[in-house]
């Protein structure tokens, strides 16, 4: 059984998230309209321009987004490859043969 480094995952987590946060702010940034189109068909259509923020964009704002995603992605890659490890252990666990 390959089991995963959870302190890894959760980085390589945190830093893929904080980029996927950064790139989403250079859309809206760039292509404000396009950008809520878009993720509203995440949403299944759920109009997302009628919560739109009317702050501006700042950086402070954009970099408080970018560390908070970031943080969440740590704590979700820790939570899943400890999960993933729990699971594939018990699942090894199993399949040994009796003697």
């Amino acid at each position: 059984m390959n089991k995963l480094i959870t302190l890894s995952v959760g980085i390589a987590m945190g830093i893929t998230l904080a980029l996927l946060s950064m790139l989403c702010a250079l859309t809206f940034a760039l292509w404000p309209n396009a950008t809520l189109d878009f993720f509203s068909a995440f949403t299944h259509g759920l109009d997302l321009g009628a919560i739109k923020s009317t702050a501006p964009m700042s950086a402070g704002r954009v970099l408080y987004g970018v560390v908070g995603l970031g943080l969440v992605g740590f704590v979700a890659g820790v939570v899943y490859a400890s999960i993933y490890n729990a699971v594939a252990s018990a699942a090894a666990g199993k399949q040994r043969p009796s003697s």
